[in-house]
């Protein structure tokens, strides 16, 4: 909505501009072209600004089906991924866990799981990096997967989150963002007390 008025409002001042210093003779036609030219880049622009925010805002899903929906797709064009769950439980679904088998095969998936259940065991035998944290009485409360994790440029965190009652809530921030270097962060002390906990 932001982003809308923003453009509005240069929409605004352009053709305030163009009224201004409007000459008294007709256009010629290079005039025309170059007004056109302007028109032009104006509104891919606006239409491009617009489509970003739009697709940042939070999505909202009312049916598992949607959300797997939306899980499958993102894993398919995601490259590299982590995801940290209590028990990865939506990994069930015949075409998402299909698609983690061929991940975990090209050692492209890293699970971060209280608990290992016989999906995860699975995955793990077919390549998928397997930390199980809640050995270590370790218990965080946010699930989240970051998409494209070995590409910075590219890589992002979906955080999904639901309360009562309403739909499932799933956001997607940028590496620019504080959320995501927090996720991040969050990865390597689990990694890390991982570790420790295996040398004792």
């Amino acid at each position: 909505m932001k982003s809308i008025i923003n453009w509005l409002a240069a929409a605004a001042t352009f053709v305030g501009l163009y009224l201004t210093v409007k000459p008294q003779q007709p256009l010629t036609h290079w005039q025309i072209f170059f007004i056109a030219i302007i028109v032009f880049v104006f509104v891919i622009a606006a239409f491009l600004d617009i489509r970003n925010e739009r697709n940042s805002l939070p999505k909202k899903y009312k049916s598992k089906a949607k959300i797997n929906n939306y899980m499958y797709n993102m894993l398919k064009t995601g490259g590299a991924c982590e995801i940290c769950s209590r028990d990865a439980s939506w990994i069930k679904e015949d075409k998402i866990f299909a698609l983690l088998i061929e991940k975990s095969k090209n050692q492209e998936l890293t699970l971060y799981v209280h608990t290992k259940t016989k999906d995860i065991s699975t995955l793990e035998k077919h390549g998928a990096e397997v930390v199980e944290y809640g050995k270590f009485g370790f218990e965080p409360f946010t699930r989240f997967t970051i998409v494209n994790s070995t590409n910075h440029a590219s890589s992002y965190v979906a955080i999904g989150k639901q309360k009562p009652n309403e739909p499932h809530v799933i956001e997607e921030l940028d590496s620019s963002h504080p959320t995501y270097s927090m996720a991040k962060d969050l990865i390597q002390s689990i990694k890390a007390a991982d570790d420790n906990f295996k040398k004792i």
